[in-house]
């Protein structure tokens, strides 16, 4: 299993954030309804591990993939995340 960098999310209100949760849900995977914390992903029988940092004053979502299968790149990862906050209201740094 590998990991990749940090990313970094602007502009994630308490909205924002509740509809990523939302978002989550409907795809199959739980955020947790704390500032920080793990949550997995499982996609076509591959697990993907993530952990985040919310800071709700600064509107700050800091994401990390912190484990994943070898032959999925951190890109691939990466472009799936910006998507879902997109979506719900927040920027990509």
């Amino acid at each position: 299993m590998a990991a990749c960098s940090t990313w970094t999310y602007r502009g994630i209100t308490s909205s924002v954030f509740k509809s990523l949760q939302n978002v989550g849900r409907r795809q199959g995977f739980t955020i947790p309804n704390a500032a920080s914390g793990k949550f997995t992903i499982t996609v076509a029988g591959m697990s993907v591990g993530f952990q985040y940092a919310w800071d709700t004053n600064g509107q700050t979502l800091l994401l990390q993939c912190v484990n994943k299968p070898m032959l999925l790149g951190c890109g691939t990862i990466k472009s799936f995340a910006d998507k879902i906050v997109t979506e719900s209201g927040g920027k990509v740094v």
